[in-house]
């Protein structure tokens, strides 16, 4: 699945952002408990390892309760009715 097939990577994105979906449950859970959970449902849903620091990065913003979207097709639909996050800052 490479930019040479874009259903398959599309299709594999909504897999992926359906692992980060189930995953939000875990909100409050340490970071590194939720890495493990996390590379667990990607090897059980058979999608390709992920790079070591976007696991680190999803796993923290899981932890803190945060929505992780993979790309615009993937936004979950509860996003629409999601309030800013006080506390983030619009990149400069």
């Amino acid at each position: 699945m490479t930019e040479s097939d874009p259903q398959g990577l599309d299709h594999m994105q909504t897999r992926l952002q359906h692992v980060l979906g189930e995953l939000r449950r875990l909100q409050g859970t340490p970071p590194a408990e939720i890495r493990e959970q996390l590379v667990a449902a990607i090897a059980a849903e058979g999608l390709p390892d992920q790079p070591p620091s976007w696991l680190r990065d999803a796993s923290a913003e899981l932890s803190a309760g945060r929505l992780v979207v993979i790309g615009p097709r993937q936004i979950p639909e509860e996003a629409e009715h999601l309030e800013p996050d006080p506390d983030q800052h619009a990149a400069g």
